[in-house]
C-alpha cells in the first residue's frame, strides 16, 4: 500500500469524440486512487463534444484550445495545468480507453519505487468490441526495437497466456497509458511538439534514459483499448505521413554511432519495402504520403509545418 498517496493529474485529450471521451470518463469515476484531478483538453474540436462533455462531467477540469495542437501539444497544455494546480505526477491517457477500478495504484507504486524512473506503462488490452468480443488480446505488454530501429509492441494481438506477467524495464511507456515523473517533466521539460503526433513518448523517454532514468511495463496495472488496427495497406496517409517525417526527426535526436548507422542501412529498406506493399495494395494515398514525409523532414519540417499544405490540419 501507498503510505502518502501523491496527487495525479490525469489528462486526456479530446478531439471530436464525445462518445469515446465520455466512456473512459465515466471509467475513471470508479478509480479506487485518490487525490486525483481530471483534465479534459478539447483540442481545436469543431462539433459539440467539449460543452457536452462539460455539462455531463462538470467535476473534471475542462481546457479548450481553439487550434488542434497534436497529441503532443494538447497533452502539455494539460501537464503545465495540472502541476500548477499541485499535481505531483502526470498520467497521461488516451480518451479511446477505459480502465479499471485499481489500475493506478501499481503504476504509482513502481515509479515510487526507484527514483530513476521517470514513467511507467502498464498492460493494456485490446477493447472487447474492437476484437469480436474477446477481453483478453494485448495491445501493449512492453516494447522492443526491431530490426530497422523502429519499435514494436510485446504481445500484439495475442491472447494473453500469462507470458507478460513480469514488470521489466523497456524503450519506452506508451502515452496511451502512461505515469511520468512530476520532477522530471519539470526538470526536463514536457513533451516535444516537433512530433504533433506519434514517437513524442518515444522521445521523452529517449531523453530521460540519456539523463539516467528507466522507464517500466508494470503488468499489474491492466486498462482497455478500444482502437481497431489497421490492416497492412488500409493505414491513413495520415499516419503514414507522421511515422515516416518522425522517425527520422526522432533518429536524427537520438540515434549515435553504431545505432545511427544501423538506422541509415535498414530504415530505407523497411521504408521502400512498406512502400511497395502500399501501392501493390492500391492505397496510392498512403504511399504517396511516405514521400511526403520523407520530403519534409529533409525541408526541416517538424510540428504542425507542412501539415496545412499536404491537407492535413486545417
Amino acid at each position: 500500500m501507498i503510505n502518502a498517496r501523491p496527487k495525479i493529474g490525469i489528462i486526456l485529450i479530446n478531439f471530436n469524440s464525445y462518445n469515446d471521451t465520455a466512456v473512459c470518463l465515466r471509467s475513471l469515476a470508479k478509480m479506487t486512487y485518490a487525490p486525483l484531478q481530471i483534465y479534459v483538453v478539447h483540442n481545436g474540436c469543431v462539433d459539440q463534444s467539449p460543452a457536452t462533455l462539460q455539462a455531463e462531467f462538470p467535476n473534471s477540469t475542462h481546457i479548450i484550445s481553439e487550434k488542434n495542437l497534436g497529441f503532443s501539444g494538447g497533452n502539455n497544455l494539460g501537464i503545465a495545468r495540472a502541476l500548477n494546480d499541485g499535481a505531483k505526477h502526470i498520467l497521461l491517457l488516451n480518451n479511446d480507453t477505459y480502465v479499471t477500478p485499481e489500475f493506478l495504484e501499481p503504476l504509482v507504486e513502481r515509479l515510487l519505487s526507484d527514483e530513476k524512473i521517470a514513467a511507467v506503462s502498464g498492460k493494456i488490452y485490446y477493447a472487447p468490441e474492437a476484437k469480436n468480443g474477446a477481453s483478453d488480446i494485448i495491445w501493449y505488454a512492453g516494447c522492443f526495437r526491431k530490426w530497422h530501429t523502429g519499435y514494436h509492441h510485446f504481445g500484439v494481438n495475442e491472447h494473453d497466456t500469462g507470458k507478460f506477467e513480469t514488470a521489466r524495464t523497456v524503450p519506452f511507456a506508451s502515452g496511451c497509458l502512461m505515469l511520468m515523473r512530476g520532477a522530471l517533466l519539470k526538470s526536463q521539460g514536457f513533451l516535444s511538439e516537433d512530433y504533433f503526433l506519434y514517437w513524442e513518448e518515444a522521445d521523452w523517454c529517449q531523453t530521460a534514459f540519456a539523463n539516467g532514468y528507466v522507464c517500466y511495463y508494470e503488468p499489474r496495472s491492466v486498462i482497455f483499448h478500444n482502437f481497431r488496427s489497421a490492416h497492412l495497406g488500409e493505414e491513413t496517409p495520415l499516419y503514414m505521413y507522421l511515422q515516416t517525417r518522425n522517425a527520422f526527426i526522432y533518429s536524427k535526436r537520438h540515434y549515435k554511432g553504431l545505432l545511427r548507422l544501423r538506422f541509415w542501412l535498414f530504415y530505407p529498406i523497411y521504408l521502400l519495402n512498406r512502400y511497395r506493399f502500399e501501392v501493390q495494395a492500391k492505397n496510392y494515398k498512403s504511399a504517396r504520403a511516405m514521400l511526403w514525409g520523407l520530403s519534409d523532414y529533409r525541408k526541416g519540417f517538424t510540428g504542425t509545418a507542412g501539415l496545412a499544405e499536404r491537407g492535413f490540419l486545417r
